[in-house]
């Protein structure tokens, strides 16, 4: 059977080309969008008689993508984590047991999917994505490690090669599609285009700081495309960008949330864009100035601009 989609279309006397006015899953839902364009009024005058007086079609359209838009909720909303301390040795750190939950539907309990130990405290080392059918997280079980854990089968499926001075995460990011498109354009529509399939769960934001240089987070990019083969790989590309975190706390830290949470935001410290296949990152950061002079006061901003 083939995939289709009703574009309504408006349609006025005199007009050369019928105007578009969306797409729907089903005939139900187009006739539903057209009684209500049918009601809306303007200015006191009915809208639809003043710019289309001749009605609305419905035409049937064959869909050119075997894109799904995912389903929701977003898997930041569906999981949760709980963190329990365990002391250790004498002077040295305690460590955290780690618990992952995944939320209930309305009426069920929720459902331990499994427990890991980080030898840190956990921060917000934990972040749920997926790609395509397979619902995975970041996680940090070392503190200057980045691994990658299955949220079907509890097990570790990636992990950065660790060392005693590496980048220490103290917080991940991975874009879901729902923080970028709030689903008002489908596959089959007008405006869909391959900007619309995107992201898809391939890369991630990691911020936090190399071992001994905790004074400010810093931002890294993660490559997450060769992850269900065991390899993650750590960028730093963007120089020394310092965030400004403050305001975000992921709803995996919530586990007091009864259902789950109705849609998550993304961390309003970093914001994506993507158009015709170009995506720009734009981060809230922390800079200091000197007053007087007008410049930053460290040394490392240069870095930012490829100075040195």
């Amino acid at each position: 059977m083939l995939n289709v989609v009703y574009r309504i279309y408006g349609v006025h006397e005199g007009r050369e080309k019928d105007s578009y006015v969306g797409a729907f899953c089903s005939v139900a839902e187009a006739e539903a969008e057209i009684a209500n364009l049918m009601a809306r009024e303007m200015h006191g005058q009915n809208w639809a008689k003043q710019y289309h007086n001749q009605g609305f079609i419905i035409r049937e359209v064959v869909v050119q993508t075997d894109f799904k838009i995912p389903s929701r909720p977003k898997p930041r909303d569906r999981y949760f984590v709980r963190g329990a301390c365990k002391e250790n040795q004498s002077g040295t750190w305690p460590s955290t047991i780690v618990e992952v939950f995944r939320r209930a539907d309305p009426g069920g309990e929720a459902t331990k999917v499994c427990e890991y130990e980080r030898n840190h405290a956990l921060l917000n080392t934990f972040e749920p994505f997926r790609q395509g059918d397979r619902e995975l997280a970041l996680i940090s079980p070392q503190y200057t490690g980045t691994s990658v854990l299955d949220l079907t089968t509890g097990d570790v499926i990636a992990a950065e090669l660790v060392t005693s001075t590496g980048f220490c995460p103290v917080g991940f990011y991975v874009p879901d599609w729902w923080d970028l498109h709030d689903g008002s354009v489908i596959p089959g529509s007008e405006y869909w285009n391959a900007d619309h399939e995107w992201p898809l769960g391939e890369f991630g934001f990691v911020w936090g700081c190399e071992w001994g240089d905790d004074s400010s987070w810093k931002v890294q990019l993660l490559d997450l495309t060769e992850i269900q083969s065991g390899r993650i790989r750590r960028d730093e590309r963007f120089g020394y960008v310092e965030l400004a975190t403050d305001g975000f706390r992921s709803p995996c830290f919530e586990p007091e949330f009864g259902v789950m949470p109705k849609g998550s935001t993304q961390p309003r410290f970093i914001k994506l864009e993507r158009r015709e296949g170009k995506t720009t990152v734009t981060f809230s950061v922390e800079m200091g100035f000197d007053l007087d002079a007008g410049h930053p006061t460290e040394w490392q901003r240069l870095r930012i601009a490829n100075f040195e």
